[in-house]
């Protein structure tokens, strides 16, 4: 009894931690879907901006992914809510500011935007395979 005790217990632990690395799996492919959808809507001229969005597992330790974008001034356009000289040509000739599909809080408009995919890919990736 207690052989069969401890083969059910090894079981079950190698299928927790089979569920832990998953749905860190799924964590990640999520957090592409959202990067993916915030260079949609990241306004860009030069492409610094939008090269610097990355999706990684966090660096606390945690077991969660940190999707974001590394440029200095990211957060100054994120939040630039009144989208200060929307339409006019840029100084470098390269478009016009804000245009075609630049929007403020780019990655949480596309956080909120791609949710239910995400939720969804995590359960995919975190269902134990038998």
């Amino acid at each position: 009894m207690a052989d069969t005790t401890r083969k059910v217990m090894e079981r079950l632990n190698k299928q927790i931690a089979g569920v832990k690395g998953r749905t860190t799996a799924g964590l990640m492919a999520g957090g592409l879907i959202v990067e993916r959808q915030a260079k949609i809507y990241t306004p860009r001229e030069y492409g610094n901006l939008v090269g610097s969005a990355f999706t990684r597992k966090a660096i606390d330790g945690t077991d969660s992914v940190e999707v974001g974008f590394s440029a200095a001034y990211a957060v100054y356009v994120h939040e630039n809510l009144q989208q200060k000289l929307k339409g006019e040509p840029r100084p470098s000739g390269l478009g016009v500011y804000w245009g075609p599909n630049g929007r403020p809080r780019f990655l949480y408009v596309a956080y909120v935007e791609k949710q239910k995919e995400v939720l969804a890919v995590v359960k995919k990736y975190a269902e134990i395979k038998s």
